[in-house]
């Protein structure tokens, strides 16, 4: 082998795992919706404070989630559509906030509980509990991402 024609090979970066790998969640359709419909278990939400820097009170509150204990006195044990639709609005809130503080999770995480101007004064994390409110949420992410601040 000759060196002038030599080309080394690029260092393998190990794959960083999305939240929702991290979480044990599918990422596509129809998967994740059909997991949203039966509804995660408590250890999803376990597994988000572990993987954040919120705790599962902070998350069951903002989202306004029953506790452990009355998830795990239902029948099968699981959050409802409603409720696991919340919390996969939160996991998708925590990645775009993630993106625009550009991998820094404790960045993103504290924007989501700081109060904001564009959200009524009221934090993103407290803004997740109806599809609109998401939307508001993302929107402010986007519009922070391109600079747009009005």
């Amino acid at each position: 082998m000759h060196h002038e024609h030599y080309i080394p090979k690029t260092a393998q970066q190990p794959l960083k795992l999305t939240l929702k790998q991290k979480l044990g969640l599918p990422e596509d359709y129809p998967a994740m919706g059909d997991a949203i419909v039966q509804g995660f278990t408590f250890g999803v939400v376990a597994s988000l404070a572990h993987e954040t820097e919120l705790s599962e009170t902070e998350i069951l509150n903002a989202l306004n989630l029953p506790d452990r204990n009355k998830v795990q006195k239902r029948k099968r044990r699981r959050f409802t559509r409603v409720e696991s639709n919340r919390i996969y609005a939160l996991i998708e809130a925590i990645e775009a906030s993630e993106s625009l503080f550009e991998g820094k999770v404790c960045a993103a995480i504290n924007w989501l509980k700081k109060p904001c101007k564009r959200l009524g004064g009221r934090s993103p994390i407290e803004n997740l509990n109806s599809f609109f409110e998401f939307q508001q949420v993302i929107s402010v992410i986007h519009r922070l991402e391109y600079g747009v601040f009005n």
